[in-house]
């Protein structure tokens, strides 16, 4: 591992194998060590691995600021690129990070050789701004889009003392075995996540061990008081100027060799169906659409061996 000096901040870097780069963007909540499952096996098969914690993340720097848009996280990409003397990589992307990884295929198809993600998507942006749409839905009922754009009071709800709870009951409602569509169920009035997310079975979960979600935690504990979070809440409030960045650059498709892979119950299915023919409209290198059985959201972590299995396949094309 390594801090690497990019954007005017510096970001850890995982690396291990050499060969053609697999560049490794984690989502929220994550690390670096999202793909702890993934970068023996590529070094294994011949590949440089490269697995970054995103700003805000991890080790890497926390900079205060009320968000970033994610041309702020293409740039810190292309610096770590750049210092590592890669020109080009193969972009693999989870959650935040698959919006990440379309987004750096798109705007710089020059340093990307292919492209996965396991978020669709999110097509060309309609005319109104996220955070009316987030508002107007919690007005019905609890919605954390919603929730996460006020500042300071998710970082006084979930951090801290809640940390670790947060933690756990999040990343099991968004496994397959969780039920993070209930949290709709609960009122918007009073209510933080934390009280909707639902309570969480004892682990060892048969993908997750105690001792790797004290890893997880950890790693944002790291960032101090208030800061726990930050590179998460600074993607969700970033939402309208993710938005305006999207208006500015619609109708340039992203023309690189693609693959959609999510796990079967992955909550963002419910509500972000992935169609392969509609998705072709965006991305015109798409190759397919797979769903990993019993995996949810974190479906390279959940069901490691088959998501590598698809992996490796598909960088071996």
């Amino acid at each position: 591992m390594a801090l690497v000096a990019t954007n005017g901040i510096r970001l850890e870097v995982h690396e291990h194998g050499t060969g053609p780069a697999v560049l490794l963007l984690h989502g929220f909540p994550g690390t670096s060590y999202s793909w702890r499952h993934q970068i023996g096996p590529l070094a294994d098969a011949g590949y440089r691995a490269v697995a970054v914690d995103l700003r805000g993340y991890g080790a890497s720097d926390r900079p205060e600021a009320a968000y970033h848009d994610s041309s702020v996280i293409e740039a810190d990409l292309i610096g770590v690129l750049d210092a590592l003397g890669i020109e080009r990589a193969h972009v693999v992307g989870q959650d935040f990070g698959s919006m990440y990884a379309w987004n750096l295929a798109q705007q710089h198809p020059d340093r990307v050789r292919s492209v996965l993600g396991t978020v669709p998507h999110g097509g060309e942006p309609g005319p109104v701004a996220p955070s009316v749409g987030f508002a107007a839905v919690a007005a019905r009922h609890f919605l954390h889009l919603h929730y996460f754009q006020e500042q300071g009071l998710a970082e006084r709800d979930l951090g801290g003392p809640h940390l670790a709870e947060f933690l756990r009951r999040l990343i099991w409602a968004l496994s397959a075995g969780g039920d993070l569509l209930s949290v709709f169920g609960h009122p918007s009035a009073g209510t933080s996540y934390l009280d909707a997310l639902p309570p969480t079975p004892p682990l060892p979960w048969s993908w997750l061990a105690q001792d790797e979600l004290d890893t997880i935690t950890s790693s944002f504990a790291a960032g101090g008081p208030g800061r726990e979070l930050a590179g998460g809440l600074q993607a969700y409030r970033a939402a309208d100027a993710d938005w305006a960045l999207a208006r500015q650059r619609a109708g340039t498709p992203i023309g690189q060799p693609s693959l959609l892979v999510m796990g079967e119950h992955d909550p963002v299915r419910s509500f972000a169906p992935p169609d392969l023919e509609q998705q072709r409209t965006w991305l015109t290198g798409l190759q397919d659409v797979v769903l990993v059985p019993q995996a949810g959201h974190f479906v390279q972590q959940e069901q490691p061996a088959a998501f590598n299995d698809v992996l490796l396949r598909w960088l071996s094309r």
